[in-house]
């Protein structure tokens, strides 16, 4: 008859050791304090609402376009409003 023991008890730091193997994905304990956080600012905010824009607004292109073509596009106002922002640029 043998002396082993039909009924096994790894040691704590044996499972421990297996655990480690069998669920690789488990992340490892940090120092982390559990109220730790992070906040965005609005200015983080607007940038990632900005970076989820088309490169291009189509709606906006065709829309001009047919303005200019029409001769609807260049009115006083928009003439005024250009010149006042590259005064303002400018400055």
């Amino acid at each position: 008859m043998s002396d082993i023991s039909p009924i096994h008890r790894p040691s704590p730091a044996t499972l421990d050791a297996v655990a480690k193997t069998v669920r690789p994905d488990t992340p490892a304990k940090t120092n982390a304090r559990q109220d730790d956080r992070v906040e965005l600012s609005n200015h983080a905010r607007l940038l990632g609402k900005l970076n989820e824009l088309p490169d291009i607004r189509e709606g906006l292109v065709e829309s001009v376009k047919s303005e200019i073509e029409a001769g609807r596009y260049e009115t006083d106002e928009r003439i005024e409003a250009a010149i006042e922002a590259l005064v303002e640029d400018l400055a």
